[in-house]
């Protein structure tokens, strides 16, 4: 672990590249003359940052709260650091206008695009479950978020598991919601390390956090601002951000006990649809590690 360097994780056409590109945390790290660098790190989907962190290659990133339930193992113990607010509508199950398919149980049989081990992922098979069907009736396609508009011009798929920013991006290309993310336990994205990583250096985490909750507060006070910065970081249009902006609201809370009590409902049930035998207990890596204020 290089402890000069911190190093923060993104995938897809996530919201921080917005962040990296003004350098709100490295301004902050020459305001107190610190020796820290920022090192950020792009990956193509949540599951592939996930297990960086787990394996200390990345301090901190931004995942689906689904993401660990599905993905974590018992040995590797982990800090959940803030989450984001819930947000059911950036995620959903699109399909074509000129799709036959309209509801859950018509996915029978077809073939679904999604990013495995994601909120997308336990979406589907939520939706599934509520039609009475499993994952073993659909053909699962693998697709990097950042594909998803690429994939639907192709038709590579009948319906496809999206969430925000990729959902306001294909919605031109004419899409009708069949489930969106009212139906599911995951809705929202989590901040995370592991214990290792966290050691001796909370304040800088916690800087961190500051600067992730500050760039958060901007995004929803200067949309436009916003989704111009973002359109020339991201390829996705200016108006695709301001939909984005519609459904997702950004920001950073503590795991209270609130929080706490929600994110072990969807560490449960994603345990029960994905036949995961051993229980996750989200209380033991959602404790207080912020420093004290001085």
């Amino acid at each position: 672990m290089d402890s000069g360097k911190l190093k923060i994780g993104y995938s897809g056409s996530s919201a921080l590249t917005g962040l990296r590109e003004r350098g709100d945390l490295e301004a902050k790290l020459a305001e107190q003359s610190s020796s820290d660098a920022v090192e950020w790190k792009p990956f193509d989907d949540d599951a592939s940052l996930f297990q960086a962190i787990e394996e200390g290659r990345v301090d901190i990133g931004a995942i689906g709260d689904a993401v660990p339930a599905l993905l974590h193992r018992e040995d590797a113990p982990l800090v959940y650091l803030a989450a984001e607010p819930a947000n059911p509508s950036a995620y959903a199950i699109v399909v074509p206008l000129d799709s036959d398919i309209f509801s859950a149980a018509d996915l029978q049989g077809k073939r679904i695009a999604y990013a495995p081990s994601s909120n997308e992922h336990l979406l589907l098979l939520q939706a599934l479950d509520s039609a009475g069907l499993s994952q073993r009736d659909v053909k699962p396609l693998k697709l990097a978020p950042a594909d998803t508009f690429r994939s639907m011009e192709r038709r590579d798929a009948d319906a496809w598991a999206v969430s925000e920013p990729e959902l306001s991006r294909i919605e031109p290309l004419g899409i009708r919601i069949i489930a969106d993310g009212s139906l599911s336990a995951a809705q929202r994205d989590i901040y995370v390390t592991t214990p290792e990583s966290l050691q001796g250096r909370e304040p800088l985490f916690k800087l961190a956090v500051d600067a992730i909750s500050g760039y958060d507060d901007w995004l929803g006070e200067q949309v436009h601002d916003a989704a111009e910065l973002l359109a020339g970081l991201t390829g996705i249009e200016h108006a695709g951000w301001l939909g984005s902006f519609d459904r997702k609201a950004y920001g950073t809370a503590p795991f209270l006990s609130s929080i706490v009590q929600e994110e072990q409902t969807l560490a449960d049930t994603a345990a029960k649809l994905s036949g995961r035998k051993s229980r996750m207990d989200v209380q033991r890596f959602a404790r207080d590690w912020m420093p004290e204020r001085p």
